[in-house]
């Protein structure tokens, strides 16, 4: 009898769980799903009902905020600075958590101390001597700059977040791949980073997101239209053509779609990133 209760209850607990589960689900879909709708509406059908399937599908809004918006070029520039930062990111943060989780020297304590504060304080602090230190070495308004502060901001939790996971990587494999001949850093290479590979696929993916949707530093630092990025192009329709409200959530899509692709195509090697650095050897 207490067994077919607990099965009943844990039955109904399932039930409570998968239903709050696909609560959230259609909290966070449906206005995600209502916005692309709307790009494919027509902006006296959007004013007049915000909310609606559209009557006839039409691509005119894409094509129109597309060429206006200048997501060609806006596109490039997101894609390259992204890939500068993500391999600029993965190369510094992979040595230093490797040196401060495997290796002994004075001023490690130091070190990990630093980039705790570091991540305590919030970015926008600095952007004012960022700026005047950026403009006297003449990197405002250039590619470089927006990569360079990215990276600096990039670093500080990855670090911390790789240096957790290489804390749980067994000393023994370092010292058994030294026994056979190799150096640290062939050991880093041949044995920590594969065993790393999906917590680099995870901060990859996190950088990328932060400087896809990243727009303070962005509009700071640039102001020449060939070289902004695709965060700050939805400016243009909020502002100029702000009367158009198909070209806004059309705008909305073309500024999110790619985040959203990838966290699909990614999500299991991402969360399998996040949580497998709880798992000691």
């Amino acid at each position: 009898m207490s067994s077919k209760k607990k099965s009943v209850g844990q039955r109904l607990l399932a039930f409570i769980k998968y239903l709050y589960l696909i609560v959230m689900l259609l909290f966070a879909a449906i206005p995600l799903l209502q916005v692309l709708m709307n790009s494919f509406r027509t902006d006296p059908q959007v004013k007049s009902m915000p909310i609606g399937l559209p009557e006839t599908p039409t691509l005119i809004n894409w094509k129109e905020t597309w060429v206006i918006g200048g997501y060609t070029t806006a596109y490039v520039n997101s894609l390259l600075t992204a890939a500068v930062v993500i391999v600029a990111v993965l190369t510094v943060v992979g040595l230093g958590a490797y040196a401060l989780s495997k290796l002994q020297f004075r001023l490690n304590g130091f070190f990990t101390a630093y980039f705790f504060v570091s991540i305590s304080l919030p970015t926008f602090l600095y952007i004012v001597p960022d700026y005047f230190v950026m403009n006297s070495i003449g990197l405002v308004d250039t590619r470089w700059c927006l990569m360079l502060i990215y990276t600096a901001n990039q670093i500080p939790f990855n670090m911390l977040l790789l240096r957790t996971f290489f804390t749980g990587i067994p000393r023994e494999l370092e010292e058994a791949a030294k026994i056979d001949g190799c150096t640290e850093l062939n050991s880093f290479l041949r044995i920590t980073i594969p065993i790393a590979k999906p917590m680099f696929l995870t901060i990859a993916i996190l950088v990328f997101v932060y400087v896809w949707n990243e727009f303070l530093w962005a509009n700071t630092f640039i102001t020449t239209e060939e070289l902004k990025l695709v965060s700050t192009r939805f400016v243009k329709f909020t502002g100029q053509y702000s009367s158009n409200m198909a070209r806004i959530y059309t705008a909305s899509c073309v500024t999110i779609l790619p985040v959203i692709v990838l966290y699909l195509l990614f999500s299991r090697k991402f969360i399998e990133g996040m949580t497998s650095g709880s798992v000691k050897g």
